[in-house]
């Protein structure tokens, strides 16, 4: 090729490059300008929280938590002067709609970060595409998988399952000093159900114990007649309900104060929820559980601040008494404003992964104990405390501090 034939081709390319740039913004600083879910005036965070399907009624309080939380944070100037726009999809606890609520969120939305979904089933699904897409998650679930193998992109606000249900076993042998005791496990046929049955039977062979029976009840059902008669004649003395929602807790109750089975009933996190004394009465009287939150009418700080803010959006919605999904929410929905803040004005998904990774016991004002995370270590509560219902008052009282599995 001739010089000259080359320069004039060279200056038709360039001309063609500027047009390109002009039209498309083919620069390195075009594409850093479009981040995703961040705008000069607004920040987008997806929600995907069953809020029809047969966890809601334990989950839409944790979308009303983070309602209230997020509006009162934008009342405050927003983060950096960027208001937050939450974008809430139905999963109705099932993958498919977990799936599709993710792809909507975040290819058509375009939302920087996520809470959600409900179901361990559901973030178990989700994982590769969280990390593909690199879009930092909280999930609902604190199953074990969540933090392990670690996840560069995803979350837990409080301890993961196996801590709950040793504290739980704990609690009966050493606190209750319960002597060679009959332990059942009742269990949903789900992700939920082993996440819950696997480290409860390592915790009761480390007190060389082998568990009294085993029975299954999943959510939705609405008799557990069967379950209980086999709890019955295995001469069980106290039951751990796993991995479980307040609904099919609600069911177990009633049918053992039906049938005369008189015994301590345990449950797991999600089943520390106001309604199931409501729902239940006096059925609820052996009932205890497990949480990592504080109950609304607690003490503390973070818990009186939560009350005053929820109440100037709700007044005169003291009682019933709203359940720790609420403040559940609460954690998740302070987490994440705080590490948005400490991402600073360059916020994207990358900045508030690395804004979380640097937050270190981290105090939320006695709504649950101190958060931290680090580079390879993304499990944030490690503490829980146990509660028994109180049927008189419709309350859960704690019967221990926050406590660590040992």
């Amino acid at each position: 090729m001739k010089e000259g034939a080359f320069l004039v081709n060279f200056q038709e390319f360039s001309i063609w490059a500027l047009v390109a740039i002009m039209l498309f913004g083919i620069t390195a600083d075009g594409y850093a300008g479009k981040i995703r879910g961040v705008s000069d005036d607004t920040i987008k965070v997806g929600i995907i929280l069953d809020q029809t399907g047969p966890a809601a009624n334990a989950v839409i309080p944790l979308t009303a938590g983070l309602r209230s939380l997020f509006r009162f944070a934008n009342e405050q100037g927003g983060i950096h002067g960027r208001k937050i726009k939450l974008v809430v999809e139905d999963d109705r606890y099932s993958i498919p709609m977990a799936i599709s609520s993710f792809k909507k969120l975040i290819f058509r939305d375009e939302v920087v970060s996520l809470i959600g979904p409900t179901s361990t089933n559901g973030a178990v699904a989700l994982l590769k595409s969280i990390e593909k897409e690199k879009v930092p998650t909280f999930p609902a679930s604190t199953a074990e998988r969540m933090v392990k193998p670690f996840e560069r992109y995803v979350f837990t606000i409080q301890d993961i399952y196996p801590g709950q249900m040793k504290v739980i076993v704990d609690y009966i042998m050493k606190d209750l000093k319960a002597k060679n005791p009959r332990i059942a496990f009742v269990v949903p046929d789900s992700e939920a159900g082993k996440a819950d049955l696997v480290p409860g039977l390592e915790r009761l062979k480390s007190y060389n114990l082998e568990p009294a029976a085993k029975e299954v009840l999943n959510p939705g059902s609405i008799e557990a007649t069967s379950q209980v008669m086999n709890l019955k004649k295995a001469k069980v003395d106290y039951i751990i309900i796993c991995g479980s929602l307040p609904q099919p807790t609600i069911v177990l109750l009633r049918e053992l104060k039906k049938f005369g089975l008189k015994v301590p009933l345990f449950g797991s996190w999600a089943t520390c929820n106001e309604d199931v004394i409501r729902m239940s009465g006096d059925a609820s009287e052996l009932f205890y559980a497990v949480a990592s939150m504080a109950s609304w009418y607690d003490e503390g700080p973070g818990v009186a601040r939560m009350r005053e803010i929820t109440l100037k959006y709700e007044p005169g919605t003291e009682k019933p008494y709203r359940g720790k999904t609420y403040t559940y929410g609460w954690v998740i929905g302070t987490v994440k404003i705080e590490g948005m803040r400490r991402a600073g004005r360059n916020l994207d998904g990358e900045a508030l992964v690395n804004s979380l990774e640097g937050m270190k016991s981290f105090d939320t004002g006695g709504l649950t104990g101190t958060i931290g995370y680090g580079p390879t270590d993304h499990n944030g509560g490690s503490t829980w405390k146990i509660f028994k219902a109180e049927s008189s008052t419709g309350k859960f009282i704690p019967m221990t501090g926050w406590r660590s599995p040992e």
